[in-house]
């Protein structure tokens, strides 16, 4: 009796360890199905960054492109197509901030413009622009920026020009006094304050008045 209980209760652990093992291939299997549905959600997802032909852009791989930007000021327009929502953001080299989207988040397709400061130094401007669907983030895409410098050009008093282009007199939308402001100015500081009516007006309504932008 004591050797087949023996045996007995051996059978029992083994079987109960069989039952333990069969759980956990069954949650792995579980597992790796939700993965799977989340991997066919994101290839629903649309996402698409489209420059026009005259931008100066090479293509790295399927997720990333360089963009090299002339020294001047300049407004880019690329489009977005997408059925999901997106942001973009950057990060830039020594935090030289030279450059912002507009719109930066949205849902859907989307025209945004991409907004480039002077660079008035010898070295060139560096940092990255993401894409990002988080819907489909193995979809985002990554924009290698490079702007122009005093080192790359002999004739840079032809860029003082295009600093006007930035300049704009709107009339306050309180009291409707003008105010006069540089674009850039207003993106670094994210509004401009009326000098009349110390009204704080964001850049993007700056922004939509300035370029006709919805």
């Amino acid at each position: 009796m004591n050797i087949f209980n023996q045996i007995n209760q051996s059978g029992m652990k083994n079987l109960i360890s069989l039952k333990a093992i069969a759980l956990f291939v069954s949650m792995l299997a579980c597992s790796v199905t939700f993965s799977g549905c989340s991997d066919e959600d994101s290839d629903s997802i649309q996402a698409e960054v489209v420059f026009a032909d005259d931008v100066n852009l090479t293509i790295i791989n399927q997720g990333e492109f360089s963009i090299e930007l002339e020294q001047g000021y300049s407004i880019i327009p690329f489009e977005i197509k997408s059925n999901s929502e997106w942001e973009i953001s950057f990060l830039f080299e020594n935090d030289n901030t030279f450059c912002f989207a507009y719109p930066n988040k949205g849902k859907g397709n989307a025209t945004v413009h991409l907004c480039v400061n002077k660079n008035s130094s010898d070295e060139r401007c560096k940092g990255k622009m993401y894409v990002v669907f988080p819907e489909g983030s193995t979809k985002s895409k990554i924009a290698h920026l490079s702007q122009k410098g005093n080192i790359d050009n002999d004739k840079n008093d032809e860029f003082d020009d295009l600093y006007a282009d930035f300049y704009t007199t709107f009339s306050c939308f309180e009291c409707g006094n003008p105010i006069t402001i540089h674009i850039f100015d207003v993106y670094k500081d994210g509004c401009v304050t009326c000098p009349w009516c110390e009204l704080e007006i964001p850049y993007e309504k700056i922004l939509k008045k300035m370029y006709n932008l919805k």
